[in-house]
């Protein structure tokens, strides 16, 4: 026999093994219609899928046992399978996708449920074991790789579980489970409050519903120690998803308004043009050129009745009492009236008094009343009269008096005389009626006498006449009316001088003034519908001021009817911010204006929301820093209990609800520990499972294996409550099927972006035409992403170096990766990636001078650093066979063993491998003549590029390119597939990162809706009060501020920009991200934008203080 490289011996199952029975089974029951349907019943989720990826904030922390610490997209995954949804993981490379699985399996155990963990990949499957081990869970764990070679091991795993029941008892004896139980429920419930704390925080810091804009940037685009007004009234009534479209409005208006709303601005006071067109100019025109010819047409008509013109201002005064004027008119027909009136003009105002008048009318005739007054004497003799009468009144009172006053009195006859005058008897009835008239004729002349002192008054009534008295009144009342009533009018007697003309003149002349000036309000009204009230009568007043305004308003026109419409859409609430701008401000200067504007909106909003939320005020306090520290200890303590409680509870599923026989023998597990010790006949694993599978189940409720020994051990029906693929992207969708069925709930993990399924030595059915997606898709994941909900895992923590990343992180996952190095690290002088050329050449496919450098360069770094594990890579096959020729010649010439841990392999088969170095031999060079020719092979294929992708994220520490050309010398332009393009870009990165050329992908969220940031104040401030710092925001993206000194990294500052609105979970950069970056050695500052906004100095200081101690002397 002759055997040639080029071929491949084996024994290789004709159809799949025992995935076959599966799929027989599945055909005879016909219970799964299609696929939708069998994806949709491994789902137990009590509430539909929305879609949203966000399952971080639906499971209490109770509910919660990792042993493993979680990164937020970790726990979000968790919580989603907790919830009973079926999902796809996706993990890029050193994501912690094993973690998941572990912490998986953990929470499972922990809840006493059945896990099945499935890989074709055996290393995948180790390391999840020995991470589990490490915490002390091996012994529930079933790990196959060779259901028949591992039977025996399994089967001594299983007699060792029964056998340590009695050490189970009495470890969970031991333990106060009680008061663990407490201890634990306690530190959830106080992480709950924590972090429902932190992310009300969270939330109300970039909630824009109450004004479109979040409080952060409000913060960050405001101050409260630059000017402001009051907006107390009006803020609510701005919003800033529309502030700009006011903004352009103000500046509008303020440029306008320097001119129009000047004080000395003939047009400031006028009609609005916001409706006007070029035929209202004309009207315009015309009525300013009209108002003055009709004014001096007025004047000349009022020249002919009056020697002084009324004025513009008089004339309308006049219209405006010409009701009043008319009741003059009507006052003054009678003679004796305008008479009166005219006497009443010569007095001043306040001496003409028609209340005064009114009252003496009254109290006279008060005098009338009753007896009346006594009217046959003459006013002279009224005191000797009345003397007389007292003395006769009081004679009476005594007969004596009465006798000597009949007998000798001189006054007997005088009273008599008038007793008789008066119609009264000589009698005591008749001397008291007298008395009473004497009274009211004495208060008649005493009033009388009051009226006669006042000189505007003429033709006092000389009889005592109550008809003429009261005649006389009614003419006095309507002079004074008319009086008051002419005195209204301002100037008027200079006008028309009642003195100077007759009754009968005074009035034509009134009437023909009054006519005269009713022919005005047409000629206002046409006025008025173009031009205001006073700009009429400046006209009227100054008709020499057409020649200013006629210009001004041809020039001004069409500006001012853009003014005035800008003015009439503004509200309200704009116009009367507006006015309160220009009053705190003094002049129209719209940047500054709009500036004062935002700021006083911004304060106000910032005061509306901290009132409702006040919350967002404990970052000024010393509250947050306390929570965080809390929050990071309880997390701490609770790995810490969850990993005790997990083995508590993993032992009592061991030893609870044992059976027991009438004489104490246990029953449970008799007939199994029977089986998997005795020495024949031994029963297959899977006979054991069907026939015993509940017991061997609760000895150990996880396992672990190959899709072929799934099918090959277990029966085709629900054994496990959750189902786990790991490496789904390169597992066939049709082996996956069958493990799937035996889940209630199924896990799918993989990356789009690395290796689809390899059927190179295998045969697979395919139809020639298929109208079926389902059976145009290879992989297990690409299957399962059609019909299931799709998490992210974006923590990378394999890399050392973000150089490493970097590229695959830009050109395959668009900058979601997140990696935090160690401090370290990056202190170190050598590159993380390093381009070395040989003077190779392509020969049969292969690079002899590039084997030979790999093969001394693997040897150097074995004996310089034994301690570093290294991998080498190739890009076809032939170079791979002569790499690992060329190495064990050197290494055996050398008489050093080859290292356990190096390998040597293809871009096609090294998925799933990490090492702490990785070697690439390119291999591509000129051949003989000095041509490249290049086929490029797998990676010029459909989703070659993934291949590509797996290999340049295998180190850890450390990646060396060997090559024999120059990234340019590869044409790559016409290739059909970006494998190839994405191969010479990474060689030109390879080549920068060696020459210490880096600058970090940072993608831009396109959720994000501002570009203003708290780290751009802090590297602009920072930088002036520290010039020997470098603070610059885009070095690391990790970090928001990078502190650097002379190109050396220093520490971090955090703030609450973008990597903190994007954290998944307040918990991850409040806790999670801390505690990290104190495992790496980092030292770093957090600050918010509200410390910054409350007093920046402040924060630019503590950054002062916080950059102290790092810099380096």
């Amino acid at each position: 026999m002759k055997l040639f490289p080029e071929a491949v011996m084996g024994i290789f199952p004709q159809s799949g093994s025992y995935l076959v029975p599966d799929y027989v089974t599945l055909l005879k029951q016909e219970n799964i219609p299609n696929l939708e349907e069998l994806f949709s019943l491994r789902s137990t989720a009590l509430e539909k899928e929305t879609g949203s990826g966000d399952y971080i904030h639906k499971i209490p922390e109770k509910n919660m046992y990792p042993v493993l610490p979680m990164d937020a997209w970790q726990e979000n995954a968790l919580k989603a399978v907790k919830l009973g949804h079926s999902l796809v993981v996706q993990g890029p490379p050193g994501t912690g996708k094993s973690q998941l699985i572990c912490n998986l399996i953990a929470d499972a155990l922990a809840n006493k449920k059945k896990i099945l963990v499935v890989c074709q990949k055996r290393v995948a499957l180790d390391v999840v074991y020995q991470r589990l081990k490490e915490h002390h869970l091996s012994d529930f764990l079933a790990l196959i790789h060779d259901f028949k070679n591992d039977r025996k091991t399994i089967y001594q795993k299983l007699a060792r579980q029964i056998e340590r029941i009695d050490e189970y008892k009495q470890k969970n004896n031991s333990l106060d489970s009680i008061q663990m139980e407490r201890k634990f429920l306690q530190t959830s419930h106080r992480i709950d409050k924590i972090v429902e704390e932190l992310e009300e925080f969270k939330k109300y810091l970039f909630d824009e519903t109450e004004c479109d804009i979040s409080i952060k940037q409000l913060y960050l685009r405001s101050s409260p120690e630059q000017p402001t007004i009051n907006l107390v009234q009006d803020y609510q009534q701005f919003n800033f998803s529309s502030i700009h479209e006011f903004k352009q409005r103000m500046l509008q208006y303020t440029h306008y308004a320097k001119q129009f709303l000047r004080e000395d601005y003939i047009l400031r006071d006028r009609k609005s043009f916001a409706q006007l067109g070029v035929s209202d100019l004309k009207e315009i025109q015309k009525f300013i050129g009209e108002i003055p010819v009709f004014i001096e047409s007025l004047t000349e008509q009022m020249r002919q009745w009056v020697i002084v013109p009324l004025s513009w201002n008089q004339c309308n005064e006049w219209l405006e009492n010409e009701n009043e004027i008319r009741e003059v008119i009507a006052l003054l027909k009678d003679t004796v009236v305008h008479r009166y009136f005219v006497a009443m003009l010569k007095e001043a105002d306040d001496e003409v008094s028609e209340l005064w008048l009114g009252n003496l009318n009254r109290m006279i005739k008060d005098c009338f009343l009753d007896e009346g007054p006594e009217v046959s004497l003459p006013s002279h003799q009224l005191g000797a009269f009345q003397k007389a009468l007292y003395q006769r009144m009081r004679a009476r009172k005594s007969l004596y008096g009465l006798v000597r006053w009949e007998l000798f009195s001189k006054d007997k006859i005088l009273l008599r005389r008038v007793l008789v005058a008066n119609g009264l008897p000589n009698t005591k009835h008749g001397y008291r009626a007298l008395e009473k008239r004497l009274d009211s004729r004495l208060n008649l002349e005493h009033n009388l006498s009051k009226l006669r002192k006042k000189k505007w008054l003429l033709g006092i009534p000389s009889k005592i006449n109550p008809a003429e008295i009261n005649e006389w009144f009614e003419y006095q009342k309507k002079a004074i009316q008319a009086s008051s009533k002419y005195r209204s009018l301002r100037g008027v007697k200079n006008i028309l001088d009642p003195e100077s003309h007759s009754g009968p003149d005074f009035l034509q002349k009134l009437k023909n003034l009054l006519e005269l000036l009713t022919t005005i309000p047409q000629k206002k009204t046409q006025w008025n519908t173009l031009l205001t009230t006073s700009q009429i009568s400046l006209l009227a007043n100054h008709p020499e001021k057409v020649k200013e305004l006629k210009p001004i308003v041809t020039q001004d026109f069409d500006s001012l009817c853009e003014f005035d419409k800008l003015s009439e859409n503004f509200s309200d609430s704009e116009k009367t911010v507006l006015k309160k701008l220009f009053e705190a401000h003094g002049e129209w200067s719209g940047q500054e204006l709009f500036q004062l504007f935002f700021n006083s909106l911004a304060l106000a909003w910032i005061d509306h929301i901290e009132t409702k939320h006040p919350v967002l005020r404990m970052v000024s306090s010393e509250k947050l820093q306390l929570l965080e520290n809390e929050l990071k200890n309880l997390i701490s303590e609770k790995q810490t209990l969850a990993n005790d409680i997990l083995l508590m509870r993993a032992r009592e599923g061991v030893c609870d609800d044992l059976e027991y026989n009438r004489l104490n023998n246990r029953v449970t597990y008799r007939d199994l520990l029977h089986q998997v010790t005795k020495k024949k006949k031994i029963w297959p694993v899977r006979k054991l499972i069907v026939e015993l599978g509940e017991e061997v189940f609760r000895l150990t409720p996880c396992w672990l294996a190959s899709p072929e020994s799934v099918s090959a051990m277990m029966p085709l029906k629900e054994l496990f409550d959750v189902v786990v693929f790991d490496e789904a992207s390169q597992c066939f969708a049709e082996k996956g099927i069958p493990a799937i069925l035996r889940g209630k709930q199924v896990v799918v993990a993989g990356d789009e972006k690395q290796l689809r399924p390899s059927d190179i030595y295998q045969v697979r059915w395919m139809e020639d035409e298929t109208d079926e997606p389902e059976l145009e898709i290879d992989s297990l994941l690409e299957l399962s992403a059609r019909y299931l909900p799709q998490v992210q895992l974006r923590a990378h923590y394999r890399s050392q170096h973000l150089e490493l990343i970097d590229f695959s992180n830009e050109h395959f996952y668009h900058g979601k990766l997140n990696l935090l190095p160690d401090f370290s690290q990056l202190l170190e002088d050598s590159t993380p990636i390093e381009y070395r050329t040989v003077d190779g050449i392509w020969s049969n496919q292969t690079n002899e001078a590039e084997a030979i450098y790999v093969a001394q360069l693997v040897y150097d770094l074995t004996i310089s650093q034994p301690d570093k594990s290294i991998g080498v890579i190739s890009f076809n096959a032939p170079q791979q066979m002569l790499l690992l020729d060329k190495i064990e010649e050197l290494f055996s010439a050398e008489q050093q063993p080859l290292p356990i841990s190096l390998f040597v392999k293809n871009i096609e088969n090294v998925q799933g491998d990490e090492k702490d170095i990785i070697i690439f031999s390119i291999g591509y060079a000129r051949d003989h003549k000095g041509k490249i020719n290049v086929q490029f092979g797998s990676l010029n294929a459909a989703g070659g590029e993934n291949r590509l992708n797996v290999a340049v994220t295998r180190a850890r520490y450390k990646i060396i390119v060997v090559a024999s050309i120059q990234p340019e010398d590869l044409k790559v332009d016409d290739t059909k597939n970006p494998g190839p393009k994405l191969l010479r870009e990474y060689l030109i990165y390879s080549r920068q990162i060696s020459q210490h050329k880096f600058t970090p992908y940072r993608a831009v969220d396109p959720l994000s809706k501002t570009n203003v940031y708290l780290r751009q104040e802090l590297v602009q401030n920072a930088g002036k009060r520290l010039p020997e710092l470098e603070f610059t925001e885009n070095k690391l993206p990790f970090s928001d501020v990078a502190v650097f000194q002379n190109n050396r990294p220093l520490g971090l500052v955090l703030t609450d920009d973008e990597l903190y609105r994007q954290s998944l979970s307040a918990k991850d950069p409040h806790a999670v991200v801390p505690v990290l970056l104190e495992q790496k050695k980092w030292k770093f500052l957090m600050t918010y934008s509200r410390n910054y906004w409350q007093n920046p100095d402040r924060v630019i200081q503590e950054i002062g203080k916080f950059t102290l101690p790092l810099i380096k002397k």
